[in-house]
């Protein structure tokens, strides 16, 4: 009785102890706080700290002195608290404290104390040019701190990198000796406290640039015994001196100087064919003294004679072929093109290579005569300006094939192209429909166009275009006698029907007629859409006008017309 009496009086003292043993006391050993306190910005210092098992979330206090009293800040439930609260410069002192899951108790026994201070924002000041290739930073002192971070960067957006570090508070100035002259660099400084874990904002970006190389843009033949070279203007130039040398990589006297407006140069003391080296040294004043950006990377010329046009022809592309002869030294050829012999010429292309020595412009709208003049140009390895020689004198000619007029070929021409296709012509089809074989067809294609005035060759062209040699294949189908795609559309629609093949090639011929004229029709309108050309009557006066979304969409159109024709012609 008494064993039992005291095993209970023991249990009992057991479970009393558990009891009234504060629960924080059982967060000590292995559960203590392991916890930093970072400044990050003159405005915010972050906290971070280690799990707690037993805890359930965590209280933050802070006081801004040794001997002040803790103020309680936050409660959060994360391991870490950003407080933005803080003023710069002032010592702030933290207190992390654990909660307990079970009986929401403060576990004292797991808390840390810690401080931080974030320095104030530094005040970048100025920045003055020291040398080409130097840059000086002034900022005023911040208050919190024992050194400095200097950033640059060559956007000011973003892309800064720390490229150096000043101790002392004091210490308020730093040269950067690693600058490119002329290029343009952004600088930012951050204040650090006691190493660099504490550190402040970022003052604003400034602006840094020394005196920089120009590059010349140009250069250019005034005349046979004149060259003007253009540059680029730099900022903060005083001077710009210009130096001349019949060899690329020495001997360069200089020739002028020149005030900072000025951004070209004309040496009228060139020979004719002899090639020339130029370079463009800036000259800059840095306190009184005077500084150079060094020479600019060299460019050269040599003067080339004339260009002489020999012919401009109609081609076979239905564009204008131009011919020249070549000019000694040029290595490319630019095409200079005027509605008038004496108008404003403009350039439509450049010819690249040495032995070029033609050009076919086929942009050239039909209707109107052409005019033009060819300059030659040498380019060299390495050199910024390109020499040219002067413009030849005009030449010019007319590409326009009229579609309205008499008919040059005969119905034998005809034929001859559409067997050259090796086409079978549908004779299934068409002999109940008027035009048994191929000739008979084209004697109908000149008596239906010489009726109303247009030109058989340009219909004939059209329809074997059109019809793949009356071959068809899309929408429409042979037994329609519509050779020109009326009414038909790319939605699938397939078109007019016409009762025989005479009738098919007479609304082509009015249609066609519709666009290259205002004039009347002779006949009896069968086209059933020439009531809705109104505002298409003589845009076409010309086969190089079609095409390009004037009769048809494809813009090669009328080249192609053009190349039946010129085929049609020489059987």
């Amino acid at each position: 009785m008494k064993k039992t009496w005291k095993r209970t009086l023991l249990l009992s003292g057991i479970l009393l102890l558990l009891i009234v043993i504060p629960k924080s006391a059982s967060a000590a050993g292995d559960n203590n706080i392991n916890a930093t306190a970072e400044a990050v910005s003159s405005n915010r210092i972050d906290l971070k700290w280690n799990n707690i098992d037993q805890a359930e979330k965590y209280i933050i206090y802070r006081k801004n002195a040794a001997d002040g009293t803790f103020q309680k800040v936050k409660t959060v439930s994360a391991t870490a608290y950003q407080d933005t609260g803080i003023t710069a410069a002032v010592n702030y002192y933290y207190k992390i404290v654990p909660v307990s899951r079970d009986g929401g108790e403060q576990m004292t026994a797991a808390q840390q104390t810690l401080t931080a201070k974030a320095p104030a924002a530094v005040s970048l000041e100025r920045i003055t040019v020291k040398s080409p290739t130097k840059m000086n930073l002034y900022w005023k002192a911040a208050a919190g701190s024992s050194g400095y971070q200097i950033f640059r960067s060559d956007n000011k957006a973003g892309g800064y990198t720390e490229i150096d570090q000043v101790s002392g508070k004091t210490n308020c100035s730093y040269t950067d000796s690693d600058v490119i002259p002329g290029k343009t660099y952004y600088y930012k400084i951050r204040a650090v406290s006691k190493g660099v874990n504490n550190v402040g904002s970022y003052s604003s970006p400034m602006k840094g640039k020394t005196i920089a190389k120009t590059a010349i843009t140009a250069i250019a033949s005034v005349s046979s015994e004149k060259m003007q070279i253009i540059w680029d203007k730099v900022s903060g130039a005083v001077n710009y001196e210009v130096y001349r040398s019949t060899q690329q990589s020495g001997g360069y006297k200089r020739m002028a100087t020149l005030k900072k407006s000025a951004c070209k140069y004309t040496d009228n003391t060139v020979k004719s064919g002899k090639k020339y080296f130029y370079k463009i040294v800036v000259i800059g004043n840095l306190d009184g003294t005077r500084i150079s950006s060094g020479y600019s990377e060299p460019a050269s010329f040599r003067a080339l004679k004339q260009v002489k046009i020999s012919s401009v022809k109609a081609s076979a592309e239905a564009g204008l072929k131009i011919k020249w002869t070549k000019v000694a030294g040029a290595t490319k050829y630019k095409i200079y093109r005027a509605t008038s012999k004496n108008g404003k010429y403009k350039n439509i292309a450049t010819v690249e290579g040495k032995s070029a020595v033609t050009y076919t412009d086929t942009t050239a709208t039909s209707g109107k005569t052409y005019y033009y003049k060819v300059q030659a140009y040498a380019d060299e390895l390495g050199m910024i300006g390109a020499g040219k020689g002067s413009k030849s004198d005009a030449k010019g000619a007319s590409t326009a094939y009229e579609i309205m007029g008499k008919t040059t070929v005969t119905a034998a021409q005809m034929a001859a192209l559409y067997k050259a296709s090796g086409k079978k012509y549908p004779s299934n089809i068409y002999k109940d429909k008027g035009a048994k074989n191929i000739e008979k067809f084209c004697k109908i294609v000149i008596d239906e166009s010489n009726k109303e005035g247009v030109k058989a060759e340009v219909i004939f062209a059209q329809i074997c275009l059109e019809t793949g040699y009356l071959q068809f294949g899309g929408q429409v189908s042979p037994q329609q006698c519509n050779f020109s795609g009326l009414g038909a559309t790319d939605d699938g629609a397939a078109g007019a029907t016409f009762k025989n093949v005479r009738t098919g090639i007479r609304a082509q011929v009015q249609h066609l007629k519709g666009y290259a004229s205002k004039e009347d029709l002779n006949q009896k309108c069968v086209d059933p859409r020439f009531a809705y050309l109104s505002y298409r009557r003589g845009t076409a006066k010309y086969v190089q006008s079609l095409g390009g979304g004037n009769w048809a969409t494809d813009p090669n159109y009328a080249t192609k017309l053009m190349a039946l024709i010129k085929a049609m012609k020489k059987y």
